[in-house]
């Protein structure tokens, strides 16, 4: 299932880009992230590692894509049998910027997540994080 979620904020796009882009601050705006374990403290195509979330869970990932003039980058998640591709971008919006995420993932996947990301999304174009 394909779904797509589009937030704006206030947040200059340079800002919301780097909170995506430096690992050590998705703790900061995704209040289901604890921790990353990767072995670069920023995304870069074919990275690795490790998100982990509410009670300790692990959840392996791999950055498939990054334009970082474009703001826009591509991951792979995985936990157990059921996988998800995540695609982000960020986009100049008047008075902030936009994000954008599109989840690929089954529906139930899809479904439940959809709830936190908006979250997540909200806290990542706020300028005042």
């Amino acid at each position: 299932m394909l779904s797509t979620l589009t937030v704006t904020g206030d947040a200059d796009p340079a800002i919301a880009w780097s909170r995506y882009d430096n690992l050590a601050l998705w703790s900061t705006w995704s209040p289901q992230i604890q921790e990353v374990i990767a072995a670069t403290p920023r995304i870069a195509p074919g990275l690795n590692g490790l998100v982990v979330g509410p009670l300790g869970v692990r959840v392996p990932f791999e950055v498939l894509t990054v334009d970082a003039e474009a703001m826009e980058w591509s991951w792979h998640v995985r936990f157990g049998p059921v996988d998800a591709r995540l695609d982000h971008a960020v986009r100049p919006a008047p008075g902030g910027c936009t994000t954008e995420l599109v989840i690929d993932a089954p529906a139930f996947v899809v479904l439940g997540y959809r709830p936190l990301a908006t979250v997540a999304l909200r806290r990542l174009v706020r300028s005042d994080l």
